[in-house]
């Protein structure tokens, strides 16, 4: 039964598998490292509280983790059918306009750049925790040194962009599929609404990687002051 669902992935199930848990994980990701502006004791009280313990593991594993690994085996079974099954599955594609149509054409590119990314992420950063228990300081120093490497800044810079262009493709195809879009004008909507999404995302991710990285924003200035140090 479970081969069966590989071989002939369900219309409904793939197109939601390819875009809900992403952006649930983008989100929550943002939402989640975002308080690294607050400094390492804010990460870190952050951290043992999402990250830490079985029932935090464990939510994340099954609402997250696992439906992207279904979600990725799917997608390299799509690039190797190829275009006509995955047009097949969708057949509003052609609802969603120009500006979709041009996404539509990076999709494969894009998921699969972003599942390789994800993949690297999760092995560079909560690999060593899982594999040899490392401690949440560990991590933030490979967070805050490891990412300012040349390398780690083009991968970073790519795979962002990627998981962006991907969701922008993947939200209007999942709405498409389980019928709340169903028109040409509501499809170009969902498009548009997706991108913006995906461009704000984007922006938030990659200021903040820039700032881990590197101690400045990508995009606008930041500087951290510690509250001990500047109380009279």
């Amino acid at each position: 039964m479970l081969r069966a669902a590989f071989v002939r992935p369900s219309p409904r199930l793939q197109p939601v598998l390819a875009a809900l848990p992403l952006a649930v994980w983008t989100a929550f990701h943002l939402w989640e490292q975002w308080v690294a502006f607050s400094g390492r004791d804010a990460w870190l009280d952050r951290m043992r509280t999402t990250s830490q313990g079985p029932v935090a593991i464990g939510i994340e594993i099954v609402a997250v983790l696992a439906p992207l690994a279904v979600w990725a085996v799917l997608a390299v079974l799509d690039l190797v059918r190829g275009a006509r099954d995955r047009a097949a599955r969708d057949p509003a594609a052609g609802d969603a306009g120009t500006l979709g149509r041009a996404l539509a054409r990076l999709s494969p590119f894009a998921a699969l750049t972003a599942i390789v990314f994800v993949a690297i992420h999760a092995g560079h950063l909560w690999g060593p925790k899982v594999i040899r228990g490392a401690s949440l300081a560990e991590t933030w120093w490979a967070l805050t040194h490891d990412l300012g490497h040349p390398a780690m800044l083009v991968l970073y810079a790519l795979g962002l962009s990627a998981i962006a262009l991907h969701l922008a493709v993947a939200i209007p195809e999942a709405l498409a599929a389980v019928g709340w879009v169903s028109t040409a004008p509501a499809r170009r909507q969902a498009t548009l609404v997706a991108s913006v999404f995906a461009i704000c995302a984007w922006i938030l991710a990659v200021q903040l990687t820039g700032w881990v990285a590197t101690g400045h924003g990508s995009f606008w200035s930041i500087d951290v002051l510690d509250p001990a140090a500047t109380a009279p």
